[in-house]
């Protein structure tokens, strides 16, 4: 399944929402006044939209799926931010080189099936001086509590290489600066956080599908997963979701402020 088709499979407007504050976070983080963006693998243009927000002087969304860029599109039209959206693979992106002085990815290029090639490419598109910053799942944050769960039912996957400071290490390069980041998903339940993601995340509805019969007992194990991760507060379910943050170039992001 090429990629377009894969991450075109359910709504993942539907489930990115819980996941999209980091993409906010992003973008409040960098000094964007002025400057050229690139959000490569944008999904949904949530980092891409706040980065037009935080005054951006131009603000380019990519993506393979053009059913996620549309719905960019619509969300951009409703908070009133102009985005350029592009349909490609972040593997060759149709754009020139040193056209970028910030490049973002939000939960995106990490999971590209050359990750080498997909930051190789993200550094073609940074200026000189610019910066590339990314998030990615973290081994000990839900997601990857989430993925080691799963991991006994398809044990022929391999192990991410983006979970990990090591990890990125290898791939990124040694000078890759990497940092613990956090932030509180809501929902209303674990098991209505797991019936979101059968039906509307890629990865679980066409991993349900492989497993056929196994499914049921691979969904009862990650529901404990999730109920273990978080508390029941004020008649919602808070799960604290751990990732990791990784800055490549010379620009240092702005401190948040408190």
């Amino acid at each position: 399944m090429d990629p377009a088709e894969f991450w075109a499979t359910g709504d993942y407007a539907v489930v990115g929402d819980l996941w999209a504050q980091p993409g906010r976070d992003l973008a409040t983080s960098l000094e964007l006044q002025g400057r050229d963006v690139v959000d490569l693998a944008t999904g949904t243009g949530v980092t891409a939209i706040a980065a037009t927000a935080r005054g951006a002087r131009s603000v380019v969304g990519v993506d393979v799926t053009p059913a996620l860029l549309r719905e960019a599109a619509r969300r951009a039209d409703r908070a009133g931010v102009e985005v350029t959206w592009v349909t490609a693979d972040v593997l060759e992106v149709p754009l020139p080189s040193r056209c970028a002085d910030v490049v973002t990815s939000t939960f995106g290029i990490v999971f590209a099936a050359d990750p080498a090639a997909a930051l190789a490419e993200a550094r073609r598109l940074a200026r000189p001086g610019g910066q590339i910053v990314f998030t990615s799942w973290s081994a000990t944050g839900l997601f990857g509590q989430v993925r080691q769960t799963l991991a006994p039912f398809f044990p022929a996957a391999p192990e991410p290489w983006h979970e990990t400071a090591d990890g990125i290490h290898a791939v990124a390069g040694p000078g890759a600066r990497v940092s613990e980041e956090s932030f509180v998903m809501v929902v209303e339940s674990p098991e209505r956080f797991v019936s979101l993601l059968e039906q509307h995340s890629a990865p679980i509805i066409l991993g349900a599908e492989s497993l056929g019969a196994a499914w049921p007992e691979a969904r009862e194990q990650l529901v404990t997963t999730v109920h273990e991760a978080g508390e029941d507060t004020d008649g919602a379910f808070r799960v604290p979701v751990g990732y990791l943050r990784t800055t490549l170039g010379e620009r240092t992001a702005r401190a948040r402020r408190s």
